[in-house]
Parts: C-alpha cells; sequence; structure tokens
C-alpha cells in the first residue's frame, strides 16, 4: 500500500503499476515575493516589498483524466511565501509510475488549517477573519510611500494544472522522485486588466485612493479605501474587467486579481474555478 508522508491521508489508490516513484510538492513565492518588485516592471514606476504574503494551500490531488487518483491530501496548511522558499507542502511516496495528468489544489479560507512555515500568530490571524490569502508590504515611489493589509476570503480551486514545457499534470518516474511547485505569484495583485495577456503592473489608483478613508491620507492604502474607487472613473485602457461580473470598483478588482495569484512550476498555468 502507498504511503502518505507529512501526516496527510491517502485517499486514493490505483489498482496496479508496473513501478513507483515518489512526488514532493512545494509552495515558492519567487523574487517578487520574497525581495520585491522593482520600478522597471511597473507602468507607473512604483516599487513594492512585501513584508508577508499567506496563503493556505490544502486540497492536493493527484489524478488522471479518466478519474483514478493516485493520491489526495484533504488537510490544508498556511504558508508565508515571502519567507525563502519553495518549502514543501506535501510529499507522496510510492505512486504508480505513471503520467498523471490532472493535478489540483486550492487556496482556501483557513478555517481548521495547520501552519506550513507561518507563525501560529499568522495561523491565528486568518482563522480569525477568514482569510485565505493575506499580504503585507509598501509601495515607494521617488519620496512617497504607502503601507497595505490586504485579507481575501477566497475559496478557489485550481483545476487541470499544467506547464507549457512539462505538460499536464505530473509525471511519476519508475524508481525515482519529482518535485512540483505550486508558484505564488505577487505581481498579479497590481494589474491592470482581468484578462489580457498585455495587462501591466500600475500602483497610482491605489495610492490615489490613500485620501478616501476616515482619517485623510495616512500612508496606508485599505480596502475601505479601494471599494470607493469605481472603475469608470480611471484613466481610459486601463482596470478592464473582460466582462466579469461584479467588478466595479478597486476593492472588486483586487479581489479578483487574489484568485489569480496561483500557478503551477513557474509560468504553468490552472484553471481556477471560483466556490
Amino acid at each position: 500500500m502507498k504511503k502518505l508522508m507529512m501526516g496527510l491521508g491517502l485517499l486514493g489508490l490505483a489498482a496496479c503499476s508496473t513501478g513507483s516513484g515518489d512526488v514532493t510538492f512545494t509552495t515558492y513565492g519567487e523574487d517578487y515575493i520574497e525581495k520585491e518588485i522593482p520600478a522597471e516592471d511597473f507602468a507607473d514606476g512604483w516599487t513594492v516589498k512585501y513584508s508577508k504574503f499567506l496563503v493556505t494551500i490544502g486540497e492536493l490531488k493527484v489524478a488522471d483524466h479518466q478519474g483514478e487518483l493516485a493520491a489526495e491530501s484533504a488537510g490544508a496548511k498556511v504558508f508565508d511565501v515571502h519567507k525563502p522558499g519553495p518549502v514543501t507542502v506535501a510529499s507522496f511516496t510510492s505512486l504508480p509510475a505513471s503520467t498523471w495528468d490532472e493535478v489540483s489544489y486550492a487556496i482556501v479560507p483557513a478555517v481548521s488549517a495547520e501552519a506550513g512555515n507561518a507563525s501560529a500568530e499568522d495561523v491565528n490571524l486568518l482563522k480569525a477573519h477568514g482569510w485565505s490569502v493575506y499580504v503585507e508590504g509598501t509601495a515607494t515611489k521617488a519620496s512617497v510611500t504607502k503601507r497595505f493589509a490586504w485579507g481575501f476570503p477566497l475559496n478557489t480551486l485550481y483545476e487541470h494544472c499544467a506547464h507549457p514545457d512539462l505538460g499536464d499534470g505530473v509525471t511519476v518516474p519508475n524508481g525515482g522522485a519529482e518535485t512540483v511547485q505550486l508558484t505564488i505569484h505577487g505581481d498579479h495583485l497590481f494589474f491592470d486588466d482581468l484578462q489580457s495577456s498585455d495587462a501591466k503592473m500600475r500602483f497610482d489608483a491605489f495610492a490615489a485612493a490613500d485620501r478616501l478613508g476616515v482619517q485623510g491620507a495616512d500612508g496606508e492604502v485599505t480596502l475601505e479605501e479601494l471599494a470607493q474607487v469605481d472603475l469608470t472613473d480611471l484613466p481610459s485602457g486601463q482596470y478592464g474587467t473582460g466582462g466579469a461580473a461584479n467588478v466595479n470598483n478597486l476593492r472588486d478588482f483586487v479581489t479578483a486579481l487574489a484568485r489569480t495569484v496561483g500557478h503551477f512550476r513557474g509560468e504553468g498555468e490552472c484553471s481556477p474555478r471560483i466556490r
């Protein structure tokens, strides 16, 4: 019988195989989250540095398109991908050596999650607010610095994960081991379009929202302030929704972007499904 490490329950077994191998799943925030998003990568010249980027990852599944299940982890863990990575999410041993072309995972509210590499305090923060994603950081342009601390109570399943060069899912090597990265993209929170592949990163509209809070311009951009910025008041050609429903203001917009942070093996994609 196959064994699942890291205290996760293996819920599916393949009936037979010509061999077996191991798969480790990791998560990683890349330089944009660990270090900074430099000014040259923003269309309007801001630099963003995260000090915290929490995600709750769970429901990891390895299967094929016919529905045969190789392995599944039912639990969820909170990771701070601002910390140096990659960091292990789960390890599966003795999986049938084959191509399992349906890999999926979820970013879910941390109702019963455990700590991955996040602190107990951070886990409790997410649980208290029902958040699955929480970010803190600063944006700087010339002599101006704005702080932000945003939490999102999202439940998103990332299905049909694939990489343009490595293919769909994961191939378990006979007698070997494979590592699969669940990559988190911190640049997505600042894109100016929900659909276009030519979306640019911008922060000007976020910075301008600071003055809309009850405290006035206090150096912190809150989600409540972003909710007061109607998308139709922003420059033409920016913040296109691509027809997405119920996205009317900057808070709606960045919340929709937060559903797109989950990726696969770097630049690989999954199909996010709202639940």
